[in-house]
């Protein structure tokens, strides 16, 4: 059967959630001999403006690189109907085929205008079929490598005909009724059950063969709960067009493709402060303002060429201003394994690992290490014997909604295979939404030979779990704290622990002066308006640098040493920094403003440094590390799959990146 005849068709087949196979070795190997492919990007939306409002940056970084992009949109966002500024004033009639497509007349614009700067450039619009399924898409002219999808699954705001992807998604309706917009190429209204909407994103994971999956927010942050009542701060139809997201990945993976994915945070961002350095922040609204017709330049369709609702207002909505992942990957993902390095990443839901011995040059394909259903978060410790742990999250999705659960990859022996086990979560017990919004862990070794790992509750507060030397592991414990982050950093130094967590405006710190102890309640360490971003540097001499802390609009970054802390340009850029501390100096490592790897000269700590470019697109955060003889390495993982590294021995401006494999196609293992 053609590969492409096989995967829809298992797509089409769906199934039921997969365990994780958590006493045994994942049985799957990567083939050998594909060729590697070039970076590609499938975004997964609700509704037209949702990539422009929670996946730009990245978008537009994509687009600028000529990379493939193709977005789908599941809904047709068609609201109350109406193509009118919000407020006061006379409104139209309803015209809710009119008011979709007037949205899909501005994302078509905007993304004109994002790869070719201009905003007319033409499109060629066609009806595509998945079984007795079509939907539309709309292929650019002029940059044939956009593509735009759209399902026009039925949104309305309210009323008797109301429709929501949850009730798709969970069975209350067995097929959900999607419209025509005006001038649309279908040949009329119809409806799409749950496994064809599955079955048409199966077909786009097959034809666009991406290599990063983008979508939404599985686990948005509530905003109140009562007994069970949860008020979220997302819109719910971005809550289940994620979780159709990641069920396309996981059935995906199941036919042999091996895709990343990241999910962004929705409304929640304007709970956060801004993010985006004032450049980004203009050029990203600069599209939406195209989206929105805010200029409202003379138009030949009578629907209006571009969304009204949001038209001048689109800097008003807040939610715009950060671009947040909700897992981020966090910074220590690579580490000394043997005489060489090691590197972790999740592709599809499955944990995998790159090696090398001690020659830079001598990086093996990645192969998989098991833990299956991962969200797209490791962090890697290795201890002294030599063994690594692996710590993240299992997110098992089910119609009744995901199950998540920390779990734990231990080898048994340096280099062996590793086995999985669920350390559950601090909420876990109770009312399953309150399990949902774990946070990300992060863990240390501890000096006794035991093992510390913590991660944020549903209280947004701190909670850790302990094991002991012998094995143990104890039961899980909060360690308070108000309002933090999903961005924990641990640090070791003998028989001391720390643990940071940063909120709106604080950096809080809690310490623990010996393994068996007790971590006291949380000190402010700094005060100030932080943008999420925080991590720790690696020392050359092995253990933990300075504390890195991200302030607003990626402008400044304070380095936290020794109990005082300095502020520095940060080079702009967002998300956590990478950091070495060798012989009394500094170097940083962040993405930057174009979304590759910003870095800097070995510098003093506390001393301003200037900031070059270098690398490719990257998934998740950089990574720096040491091997067993000195030398330091830092690595990202390319929107095209490969692990890129580089020596840190010479200057920022010599940097050359090298590049691993990429995975290849899953297959059987043989019996």
């Amino acid at each position: 059967m053609h590969r492409r005849t096989a995967l829809s068709a298992l797509l089409l087949a769906g199934g039921g959630v997969i365990g994780l196979g958590l006493t045994r070795p994942w049985e799957r190997v990567w083939s050998a001999g594909a060729p590697p492919r070039p970076p590609a990007f499938l975004n997964i939306c609700a509704h037209p403006d949702d990539d422009l409002y929670f996946l730009n940056p990245d978008v537009m970084q994509a687009l600028d690189g000529g990379i493939a992009v193709t977005s789908v949109y599941l809904t047709a966002g068609e609201a109350n109907g109406i193509n009118a500024p919000l407020g006061e004033g006379r409104k139209p009639k309803p015209d809710f085929e009119g008011y979709a497509a007037a949205r899909q007349y501005g994302i078509r614009s905007a993304y004109a205008a994002m790869a070719t700067g201009d905003r007319d450039s033409a499109w060629r619009r066609e009806v595509r079929h998945v079984g007795d399924a079509v939907y539309e898409t709309a292929t650019l002219a002029a940059a044939p490598h956009v593509t735009l999808a759209f399902l026009n699954l039925r949104a309305p705001v309210d009323g008797p005909g109301g429709n929501r992807l949850e009730w798709l998604w969970d069975g209350r309706r067995d097929a959900q009724p999607y419209l025509r917009p005006t001038d649309s190429p279908l040949p009329a209204a119809g409806e799409l059950t749950r496994d064809e909407v599955l079955a048409i994103l199966a077909s786009l994971l097959d034809t666009a063969e991406p290599t990063v999956v983008r979508t939404l927010d599985p686990a948005p942050e509530h905003l109140k709960y009562a007994e069970g009542d949860v008020e979220y701060s997302d819109h719910t139809d971005h809550l289940y067009a994620a979780w159709f997201a990641f069920e396309a990945v996981r059935r995906h993976r199941r036919a042999g493709e091996a895709v990343q994915v990241q999910s962004y945070r929705g409304y929640f961002n304007k709970q956060w402060p801004r993010n985006l350095s004032p450049a980004v922040y203009e050029r990203k609204f600069s599209y939406l303002d195209i989206y929105g017709w805010a200029d409202e330049h003379p138009c030949a369709v009578p629907y209006g060429c571009g969304d009204l609702q949001v038209g001048t207002r689109a800097r008003a909505k807040r939610y715009g201003r950060s671009q947040t992942y909700r897992h981020p990957g966090g910074t220590t993902w690579l580490v000394p394994y043997g005489e060489g390095l090691a590197a972790f990443a999740v592709f599809g839901g499955t944990a995998l690992r790159w090696r090398r011995g001690s020659d830079p040059g001598s990086w093996s394909a990645p192969e998989p290490v098991g833990g299956e259903n991962l969200l797209p978060h490791l962090c890697a410790v290795s201890v002294p014997d030599g063994r690594t742990h692996l710590f993240g999250v299992r997110q098992d999705l089910a119609v009744a909604g995901p199950r998540l659960a920390v779990v734990h990859g231990e080898q048994a022996v340096p280099g062996g295979p590793v086995t999985w086990a669920e350390l559950g979560n601090p909420d876990a017990g109770g009312d399953p939404a309150r399990a949902r919004e774990v946070g990300m862990p992060v863990a240390v070794a501890d000096a006794d030979g035991g093992l510390s790992v913590f991660t944020r509750d549903f209280e947004r507060g701190a909670a850790m779990r302990r094991r002991s030397a012998d094995g143990r592991w104890g039961p899980w414990v909060r360690l308070g704290g108000k309002g933090i982050r999903d961005a924990l950093v641990a640090v070791s130094a003998g028989p001391r622990t720390e643990l940071y967590a940063v909120t709106d405006d604080e950096l809080l710190c809690w310490r623990r002066d010996d393994p068996a102890g007790r971590f006291g309640q949380p000190q402010v360490l700094l005060r100030g308006v932080m943008d999420g971003a925080l991590s720790a540097a690696r020392a050359a001499a092995g253990g933990d640098g300075p504390v890195l802390v991200g302030h607003a609009d990626g402008a400044t970054l304070t380095v936290l040493q020794a109990g005082a802390g300095t502020t520095v340009p940060a080079g702009g850029g967002t998300g956590a920094v990478a950091g070495l501390l060798r012989d009394g100096r500094l170097q940083l490592l962040r993405r930057d403003d174009a979304g590759r790897v910003g870095m800097t000269d070995a510098h003093r700590p506390g001393e301003a440094a200037a900031w070059s470019a270098s690398g490719a697109l990257f998934t998740g955060a950089p990574s720096v590390a040491v091997d067993s003889r000195g030398r330091a390495w830092a690595a990202t993982v390319g929107a095209d799959g490969r692990l890129w590294t580089c020596s840190l021995d010479g200057t920022a401006r010599e940097t050359r990146w090298q590049s691993a494999p990429a995975p290849g196609t899953l297959r059987p293992a043989q019996v």
